[in-house]
C-alpha cells in the first residue's frame, strides 16, 4: 500500500490538467448554453474553482468528472439566469442583442431541438456526442446509474430521431 506522500508525488499538476481538459469543458458548456463567450467564461470559472481546491480534487479517482459536473451546474445556473433576464427585458418591452455565432441551418435545428429536451436528457446528449464520454463516465458526471444514462439517451434519441435523420441526410 502506498503512503500519502507517495501518492502526492504522482498527482498531476493543475497546469497540465487545465491544458488537457479546457477545450473539452468549453465544448460541453457551449453545447449547453450555445454562447461561445459565455462558455469560455463558465469554463474559466469552473477551472478557478478546481484550482482553489486542487489539492483535494487532484486526489480523486476522476478529477475531470468533478470538473465536468461543476461546469454543467454552472451552465444550468447560467441558463436559468439568462431566462430570467430575458423574461424581465421582455416584460419591460426592451430588446436584448446577443453575439451567438452562426450555425448551419441543419446544426441550428438539431441544437434547438436538443435544448428543448428535458435538462437531464440534454446533458446526456452533450456529454455523449460532444464530450464523447462513455456511459460510465456520463453516469459519474451526472451522478446517476449507467442505466439512467442509457434511458436519458434513448428518450432523447426517440425525441430527436426525425430531426437527426433529416440532418444526417443533408450532411454529405
Amino acid at each position: 500500500m502506498s503512503s500519502a506522500s507517495d501518492r502526492t508525488t504522482h498527482l498531476e499538476s493543475f497546469d497540465s490538467f487545465y491544458r488537457r481538459e479546457y477545450s473539452g469543458i468549453v465544448a460541453i458548456v457551449r453545447a449547453l448554453v450555445r454562447d461561445g463567450t459565455a462558455a469560455e467564461d463558465l469554463a474559466q470559472d469552473t477551472f478557478m474553482s478546481a484550482n482553489r481546491h486542487w489539492p483535494k480534487i487532484s486526489g480523486y479517482d476522476q478529477p475531470r468528472a468533478w470538473v465536468r459536473r461543476v461546469a454543467i451546474n454552472k451552465a444550468t445556473s447560467f441558463l436559468r439566469w439568462r431566462g430570467a433576464e430575458w423574461r424581465a427585458v421582455n416584460r419591460f418591452g426592451g430588446q436584448r442583442e446577443t453575439t451567438i455565432p452562426e450555425l448551419s441551418p441543419a446544426g441550428e435545428e438539431v441544437w434547438s431541438e436538443v435544448r428543448r429536451l428535458p435538462r437531464r436528457q440534454a446533458q446526456a446528449v452533450v456529454l455523449h456526442y460532444v464530450a464523447q464520454l462513455t456511459m460510465g463516465e456520463i453516469a459519474e458526471v451526472m451522478e446517476c446509474s449507467t442505466g439512467a444514462v442509457k434511458s436519458h439517451l434513448s428518450r432523447a434519441r426517440s425525441t430527436l430521431s426525425t430531426t437527426l435523420s433529416e440532418w444526417s441526410e443533408e450532411t454529405p
